[in-house]
């Protein structure tokens, strides 16, 4: 069976509900014009055409950590956001009585409002001039260093629509987060900000509770994305130590395909690859040789399953034949890879052409077809008739192919030195050798040339090559997110090292009065330290009811691990709150410092 797949225009105004309605028809028409050859192909019932947009085959599946990466930056953004708000509520407290004196001159409150606006887009501004800057840099070192992840996608690069949108964005972000900071100083008591103009007052208990409350904002939104990195982390860990099955460690992979009438039979395509394994097996630095039509973690994977029989057992319609994936192996493939023999025997020597058509099948196979049972001996039925008998000589360990994630399918061995018919041409050689595989690229390469210089060979890795590429994905989500992640603690270290010294600034007569009164330093370094562990109790529960709304978008890209993964969920609140007391130290100290009589001689 060929699978054969056709590119179309799609008219104007056709959406993909109408495409998908378009196709099942397709198909109904199709399969009632050649009801044979849809039988012979083993088609199902329910099976249908599917038209996929071009774009989405090319570049794959990206929506969801598109959207991930999306909430992620929206998310910082939000800290330095917060931090700004924070930053001019200070500011604007600070200058209460320059405020109150403005107002009391005959200054219009619109006209403040308007001109800490101004004030808040000066700062905002300069930021994303320099965070444009930034991401051009950034841009710039993907293109150079090309992950492999980005390989098969064309250059990264700004244009003039990223760079307004980016405009836009930091106008609005600087105005909406500019106004409550504004709207505050604007409501001031000019008498009450006239008559109190020491810097030991405070600007009201509803200002310190807007202050806590965006302190509490942006801890919990950096809990968020610490859980995000964290799940992340923990699922690349289990995915990226997952059990192969075989052993990656100096291991060649490399493709031939075989083109030319001499290869048109499945006598031309065995004598070709016997001649190159003898060849390749020559060379010192070779340990073991094989080739396979099923080369483990490659993307281009060929998709090949076939439906049987087990003899002995009640013939099924060929729509409910049970199936599994179908791979022509030479007799030194699972040596060469290093997957374990669980029972009886793979193919050796006595294997060939002339002898009885054995086959080795996977654990995966005998826990599907065979549950409880003894498979060796079992005889299975190949083919629409049931002609192609095959006996079961062996089970092996189960192997990952392209997707590390998903749990190993059901497979048939078949050895290709019995002169199979579902041999192919495009094949991959694999070789085992004693020191770095890359230093016996060079002499692989001459040997299939020598044996026929017309033939292709590309593809060529080595099999811990592969393995990253297998994971090049989750890597990239991990260094995205992670990178997010620490940005936003740092930002909300920031924020609130910048909350408490001005806490602790604005507080200077009280802790005067505390520690005249006979507080310890110690006392009032366990008084700051523990509001601030007040405020990280109460970002802790925002931030994981976030998470719990937001990390299901995560659900998809993790591997071994849920989004209610205990140690993420305790590691990242006890990382948060260290980070806090870390920030928090620096003003706890100085508060801890005050000299009761400079404080109250200033006031």
């Amino acid at each position: 069976m060929r699978i054969v797949s056709m590119a179309a225009r799609v008219k104007p105004g056709v959406g993909q509900r109408e495409l998908d309605s378009e196709m099942v028809r397709l198909t109904q028409t199709i399969r009632a014009e050649y009801p044979k050859d849809f039988e012979a192909a083993g088609f199902v019932k329910n099976m249908s055409i599917t038209a996929v947009p071009l774009q989405k085959r090319l570049v794959g599946d990206l929506r969801q950590a598109l959207l991930v990466l999306t909430g992620a930056v929206a998310l910082v953004l939000l800290i330095a956001c917060v931090n700004l708000a924070n930053l001019l509520l200070a500011r604007a407290s600070a200058r209460r009585r320059e405020l109150a004196v403005r107002l009391a001159l005959g200054s219009d409150r619109g006209r403040v409002i308007r001109q800490l606006l101004t004030e808040s887009l000066l700062l905002a501004l300069p930021g994303g001039l320099a965070g444009a800057g930034l991401a051009r840099l950034t841009v710039w070192l993907l293109n150079v260093a090309k992950p492999a992840i980005l390989v098969r996608y064309p250059e990264v690069s700004m244009d003039l629509r990223t760079l307004l949108f980016t405009f836009g964005l930091t106008l609005l972000t600087g105005l909406i987060f500019g106004m409550a900071p504004a709207l505050s100083a604007a409501r001031i008591d000019i008498q009450e900000a006239l008559k109190s103009g020491g810097q030991g007052q405070s600007s009201g208990p509803r200002a310190a509770r807007l202050r806590q409350g965006l302190v509490v904002v942006e801890l919990g939104v950096s809990l968020v994305l610490l859980i995000g990195a964290g799940l992340l982390a923990r699922s690349f860990l289990k995915l990226a130590h997952t059990d192969l099955g075989f052993d990656p460690v100096r291991l060649l992979s490399l493709r031939v395909n075989l083109v030319g009438p001499q290869y048109a039979k499945a006598e031309g395509q065995m004598q070709f690859y016997d001649d190159v394994l003898e060849r390749v097996k020559q060379n010192p630095m070779v340990k073991a040789a094989a080739v396979t039509t099923d080369l483990p973690l490659s993307a281009d994977r060929p998709f090949v399953q076939g439906g049987f029989q087990v003899e002995g057992r009640a013939r099924l319609p060929l729509g409910q034949m049970p199936l599994a994936n179908t791979t022509v192996v030479s007799r030194d493939f699972f040596r060469t890879f290093g997957i374990p023999l669980e029972s009886g025997r793979t193919f050796d020597s006595s294997d060939d052409s002339r002898s009885p058509n054995a086959v080795v099948v996977n654990r995966a196979f005998v826990r599907k077809i065979f549950p409880g049972e003894d498979p060796l001996g079992r005889r299975l039925l190949l083919g629409r008739g049931g002609s192609d008998v095959r006996v079961i000589a062996g089970v092996v360990g189960n192997i990952r192919g392209s997707a590390l994630g998903a749990e190993p399918e059901p497979t048939i061995y078949h050895c290709e030195c019995q002169g199979s018919n579902r041999f192919l041409t495009r094949m991959a050689l694999v070789v085992r050798t004693t020191g770095d595989p890359r230093a016996a690229i060079r002499d692989v390469e001459a040997q299939v040339y020598a044996e026929d210089r017309n033939q292709p060979v590309f593809d060529v890795k080595t099999m811990e090559e592969r393995l990253e590429d297998a994971t090049a994905g989750q890597r990239f989500q991990l260094l995205l997110i992670g990178t997010f992640a620490g940005l936003a603690l740092v930002l909300a270290a920031a924020g609130v090292y910048g909350v408490m010294s001005y806490l602790v600034t604005r507080r200077t007569r009280e802790l005067g009065i505390r520690i005249a009164l006979g507080a310890r330093p110690q006392d009032v370094m366990r008084h700051v330290l523990g509001e601030n562990l007040m405020l990280v109790l109460v970002a802790v529960a925002v931030g994981l009811g976030g998470a719990w709304a937001l990390t299901r978008y995560l659900e998809t890209m993790l591997y071994g691990v849920t989004t209610l993964d205990a140690p993420t969920l305790a590691v990242a609140p006890a990382v948060l709150a260290a980070t806090v007391v870390l920030a928090s130290l620096g003003p706890a100290r100085r508060a801890a410092r005050v000299d009761p009589m400079t404080a109250l001689r200033e006031e």
